[in-house]
């Protein structure tokens, strides 16, 4: 077996391959070879491509500053060819592209965990998913002092994109292991709040500077607003976006904040213990690749987050 990186040329076998995996229709023609990422491909001897997977090279924060990190998607294998090892070479490629790379560590969201602790990757950090009805956030809300208030500014894709990214990557410093967002990474950020329904705000402090930024989308049928990321960098931006959210009292009847730090202090802040539910889940799978990040070196330290789709 060959591995190698894709070229346009394998683009009718990598999608084969994808459709057979993944279960979707393919239709020669309408396709176009990505170019976002790197697609490594392991070929049999007679040249037919019977497995690949992407990855994408991110920093991810560690120790006041980053660490390259490879992502991992798209594993995808020919049904009638899996148990060959073809997927194990492709994860051999990826282990000697690290060392020759500098890569420190890889992650990924696994379809089943035993599977990939085959090739090193192991789920380690985990997220608070928290629900909170609203009359808690109405009766935090009332007690919010009015200099935490602050103002929020709707983000449309223009005008605010500097000072987003600045906020996303000031949070993320604080948390070991997220990624940091560039230009190339805005796709992250909601932008079309008008077309899409879903809306991300930045929230302005007293002094003027921006202090944090919160993202939802709100589901009328399910009486719910489900916030996907909630980045405060202060305490009263957590306060002011906190107090923000019980507008929609008269439409909804929780919020869902999807992804917090297990050691959030916003559960403490609305003090309402048994009124809200707590869960914890697991993020991505990772692989440690050298000295420079160590699952050891976690303990005792902040939480790590693991935010982004890669």
């Amino acid at each position: 077996m060959t591995v190698r990186a894709l070229t346009p040329e394998d683009l009718d076998a990598h999608c084969r391959v994808s459709s057979a995996a993944f279960i979707w229709e393919y239709k020669p023609g309408e396709e176009t070879f990505p170019t976002d990422e790197t697609w490594l491909g392991c070929f049999d001897d007679n040249g037919e491509l019977i497995a690949d997977l992407e990855y994408v090279v991110r920093q991810a924060t560690w120790d006041g500053g980053t660490v390259p990190c490879v992502c991992v998607g798209g594993v995808a294998s020919l049904p009638h060819r899996r148990h060959g090892g073809a997927v194990r070479r492709l994860f051999e490629e990826l282990e000697r592209l690290a060392q020759a790379e500098g890569w420190a560590l890889g992650a990924l969201y696994p379809f089943a965990d035993v599977y990939y602790r085959k090739f090193g990757y192991t789920r380690r950090f985990h997220s608070m998913r928290l629900t909170v009805p609203m009359r808690v956030l109405e009766t935090y809300a009332a007690g919010v002092p009015k200099e935490a208030m602050g103002s929020l500014e709707l983000y449309e894709g223009k005008d605010l994109t500097g000072e987003l990214l600045r906020v996303y990557n000031t949070f993320a410093m604080r948390h070991p292991l997220m990624l940091r967002r560039e230009g190339a990474h805005l796709k992250w950020f909601y932008s079309k709040p008008f077309e899409k329904c879903e809306y991300c705000y930045l929230w302005r402090g007293a002094a003027g500077a921006f202090e944090g930024y919160l993202q939802y989308k709100v589901d009328r049928s399910a009486g719910k607003v489900y916030v996907d990321e909630f980045c405060p960098l202060t305490d009263a931006a957590m306060q002011g976006m906190l107090a923000f959210l019980r507008g929609y009292a008269s439409k909804t009847d929780s919020v869902v904040f999807a992804q917090l730090p297990p050691d959030s202090p916003m559960p403490e802040m609305l003090g309402e213990y048994t009124a809200m539910r707590a869960e914890y889940a697991y993020g991505p799978a990772l692989r440690f690749y050298d000295g420079r990040v160590t699952p050891e070196a976690l303990r005792g330290g902040p939480p790590p987050q693991f935010w982004d789709g890669f």
